[in-house]
């Protein structure tokens, strides 16, 4: 999907809209960008938090779209077991409920919808995780941040040259 294409609500539940076709290179430099040992330099800290930020709603527009997918993916897969387990099954002879089970089951269709329906699950789960990871980034730099600017005003240091100090006579 390109990014620059306008996406309606309607579109997302179109047959030929998978969300596992949406460009997530934005997150995945995010979340490379994550540090490995949680070390966060107090003047990159702001930037960061508003990096993170960007990152968790990215994920949060992503995994609504995702989970709508998701559910579809299961109704489809329900709906290619029925099918296969009542139609097909019939179609081939077969009488027993067990052995149209066993025949559903091994539906190439049936495994197609099952596969469809596990990847997007996955999907699902990544992004949640990408999400929940940025705004535990996000809540750090923003500690060190305010922590920072403790330290600051508990120093006393403002930042500002010397104010109504007389000057040396040099």
């Amino acid at each position: 999907m390109n990014v620059n294409t306008q996406l309606t609500a309607r579109d997302m539940f179109n047959d030929e809209f998978n969300p596992l076709d949406i460009n997530i290179s934005e997150i995945k430099s995010l979340s490379q960008a994550l540090p490995g040992d949680g070390n966060i330099d107090l003047n990159n800290a702001e930037v960061l938090a508003t990096k993170y930020l960007r990152g968790a709603d990215l994920c949060s527009d992503i995994l609504a779209i995702a989970t709508a997918h998701a559910q579809k993916c299961d109704t489809l897969k329900k709906k290619a077991y029925s099918y296969a387990a009542l139609v097909k099954s019939a179609e081939q002879k077969i009488k027993t409920d067990k052995s149209r089970a066993w025949f559903a089951d091994t539906d190439e269709d049936y495994i197609q919808a099952s596969n469809n329906y596990t990847e997007s699950i996955a999907f699902v789960k990544w992004v949640g995780s990408k999400m929940d990871s940025f705004i535990k980034m996000h809540y750090l730099c923003r500690s060190i941040v305010k922590r920072g600017m403790d330290q600051e005003g508990a120093s006393g240091w403002s930042g500002k040259g010397p104010e109504n100090e007389e000057e040396d006579g040099w």
